[in-house]
């Protein structure tokens, strides 16, 4: 989803007068919307109580590319204050998986607080990153692969029987300044029937009785020395379907978790390419 979920080099294919990400086509375009609640919380972390809700919307094609938007909003409690946030990004992934765009608005008590937007281009084994706000700011990485890229090559990886992958992502989160490195553990593919724990909508047929793959996602500082490195600054486990839809999610952060499950699903009509003459 809004979940970062990537790992593998992108093959790049070229046909009818476009160039394509191998692989866009798998992605049904939905909106899924997920319940969350809090896991555990460490004492240092201050937190008392969180609940919210994420909406996540993927649409496009293997021809226009990928936009992605993704909305997360929580009420925490702090157990001497309490505050609502509010978190929404909108991304745009080229067809050819070589051009990225990204808006991020964040809000605390319906209050303005910071807003990240930028542009990220692959060429030449390297990755240029221009960032309009909060500052315009431009920035050069080592190549590194973007969000919708990522979940397919985690899906494409699976249906091989990869167990472990990994590689370096770029998706425009946090201050949008850095690429991190990240690892999947790809588990056996069961058939998944009926509701999951905390689900209470009758699952569509899309859904039910389909297999997924249970999936664990570690993002890792790629400034920190591999040697030194234990923790991950963020996981995310899910079960992963083959059409990108995911269910049953845990976010793992420092100091707490946080579990989301799936409320409503609606599925949108694929559009076809509209080829050029």
């Amino acid at each position: 989803m809004f979940l970062k979920t990537s790992l593998v080099s992108m093959l790049v294919l070229s046909t009818s007068g476009f160039a394509y990400a191998a692989g866009f086509e798998i992605l049904a375009p939905h909106r899924a919307v997920y319940d969350v609640k809090l896991e555990k919380a460490e004492e240092r972390s201050g937190i008392v109580s969180m609940s919210g809700r994420i909406v996540y919307e993927v649409k496009g094609n293997e021809c226009d590319g990928l936009a992605t938007r993704f909305r997360f909003v929580t009420n925490v409690d702090t157990g001497s204050d309490t505050f609502l946030t509010d978190q929404q990004t909108s991304t745009h992934e080229s067809a050819d998986g070589k051009e990225f765009s990204f808006l991020t608005k964040s809000f605390v008590n319906e209050i303005a607080d910071q807003v990240v937007q930028g542009s990220a281009v692959r060429q030449g084994g390297k990755l240029d990153v221009s960032l309009a706000s909060p500052k315009e700011q431009e920035l050069a990485f080592d190549d590194a692969i973007f969000v919708s890229s990522h979940l397919i090559a985690v899906i494409e990886k699976a249906k091989q029987g990869e167990i472990l992958v990994s590689h370096d992502v770029f998706d425009g989160s946090g201050a949008a300044d850095k690429v991190v490195s990240s690892a999947s553990i790809i588990g056996k593919a069961r058939q998944i029937d009926g509701k999951l724990e905390g689900e209470e909508q009758p699952v569509p047929d899309r859904l039910d009785g389909k297999t997924a793959w249970p999936v664990t996602v570690s993002y890792f500082d790629k400034d920190i020395d591999q040697a030194s490195e234990s923790l991950p600054i963020y996981e995310a486990s899910f079960l992963l379907y083959g059409n990108g839809v995911t269910r049953k999610l845990t976010m793992r952060y420092p100091d707490y978790s946080l579990n989301a499950s799936l409320k409503t699903i609606e599925f949108f009509e694929s559009k076809p390419c509209e080829l050029e003459n």
